[in-house]
């Protein structure tokens, strides 16, 4: 009773929270910092894909896999009626990725500091939401390499994750050592009947998009707790991902009835070119989703100072 009365409070209070970072997202003009940011976030997006996929095509080592399937998995995150937007980008970025310009550090630090620039829109919009002058520090700089270096790490891990947990618990179903272990230790039973159930084909958490979610809300609760130079809680920034990849989700399952309403007028006006005017709209969106979290994590931040002060 005690653990029901507990996950109510605690879901009550999360709403009440995510109401208040939407309430911080209006008065602070959340849409004009997602105005701004989605601008900046065109004019790196290139640089920022080139990056990507040499950084991962170096580890990996075949960039042409790399590219293909980072533009799949960006389509999962991208409604399906601005698909062109996707293409547009692919095609921009062949020319530079296959001209035979070596992975070096120096080509490395070059399409880093491009994309610095679309990090500093971000710091920018933290800043007018929290109004903490040190966000504008020169800190800022140093963090968002780290930054990329975080985002490196999560595309990578959407790369190999599913494939080593196939592996293992392939390994686990039919190797011989997994009947030892079976038969001579009885709290391992549980675990490995569970693995020996799995079928690989049928798993929906490893054929959907559920385990891209997953990977996305844990890069994004680590991302606000940087952002936020770790003032506020893991449950807290959590918290703001978890809002933040619910209203992509399900602001790209809505995003049709938009369409359905501009469309006509989208292609009068840009004619082919109105489903690359669609992803741009959607990329705003976006920009407003993450910024909206960001809200969510300075409203726990302000509770927290406020708590101390008190103490």
């Amino acid at each position: 009773m005690k653990l029901v009365h507990d996950l109510m409070r605690n879901a009550k209070d999360g709403a009440k929270n995510l109401y208040k970072g939407a309430l911080l997202f209006h008065e602070k003009k959340g849409t004009t910092l997602a105005s701004s940011s989605t601008f900046y976030a065109l004019i790196t997006v290139i640089p920022f894909l080139l990056l990507t996929v040499r950084g991962l095509g170096y580890f990996l080592g075949n960039i042409n896999r790399v590219q293909k399937y980072l533009f799949v998995l960006g389509g999962r995150f991208f409604p399906e009626v601005a698909p062109q937007f996707l293409l547009t980008l692919q095609n921009m970025i062949k020319g530079p990725l296959f001209a035979g310009t070596q992975f070096t550090v120096l080509n490395f630090f070059v399409l880093a500091v491009s994309t610095i620039t679309f990090l500093n829109s971000i710091w920018m919009g933290i800043y007018f939401i929290t109004e903490d002058k040190s966000i504008l520090s020169i800190w800022r700089i140093l963090k968002g390499f780290v930054i990329i270096g975080i985002t490196l790490v999560m595309v990578m891990l959407i790369f190999m994750l599913p494939p080593v947990i196939i592996y293992v618990v392939k390994f686990i179903q039919t190797n011989i050592i997994t009947q030892f272990f079976y038969e001579n230790f009885d709290f391992l039973r549980p675990v490995l009947t569970f693995i020996k159930k799995i079928n690989l084909r049928r798993s929906y958490w490893l054929n959907s998009s559920f385990l891209h979610i997953t990977i996305m809300i844990a890069y994004f609760t680590v991302l606000y707790r940087w952002l936020f130079s770790w003032k506020i809680q893991l449950k807290e920034a959590f918290i703001a991902a978890l809002a933040f990849s619910t209203s992509v989700f399900i602001g790209k399952s809505l995003f049709w009835i938009y369409i359905y309403y501009v469309r006509g007028s989208l292609m009068r006006n840009y004619g082919d070119l109105y489903t690359s005017v669609i992803g741009v709209i959607w990329l705003f969106y976006l920009m407003c989703f993450f910024f909206y979290g960001a809200c969510v994590c300075h409203v726990y931040r302000q509770r927290r100072e406020l708590a101390a002060r008190k103490y």
